[in-house]
């Protein structure tokens, strides 16, 4: 299990779990992003939020919340 900053740009990760309360679940179950979701790192940079494609969808999320985000990597 990995935080998703961990995972490359290109690759494909499984959500297996959400480190926070539950304003920041909220927050991101509006995003698309729950447990189960699978996520691509579409662009990610040190100063910039992560892009991530989402059920088809682009959505940011800050390196602050990626680090809550315990994804494990799909090949």
């Amino acid at each position: 299990m990995k935080s998703l900053i961990e995972i490359k740009t290109g690759n494909l990760a499984q959500v297996l779990s959400l480190a926070g309360g539950s304003g920041f679940i909220s927050k991101l179950y509006k995003l698309g992003i729950k447990e189960g979701v699978k996520i691509k790192v579409k662009k990610k940079s040190k100063i910039c939020p992560i892009l991530l494609e989402v059920n088809g969808s682009t959505v940011a999320v800050g390196r602050g919340m990626a680090s809550k985000i315990m994804v494990e990597e799909s090949k």
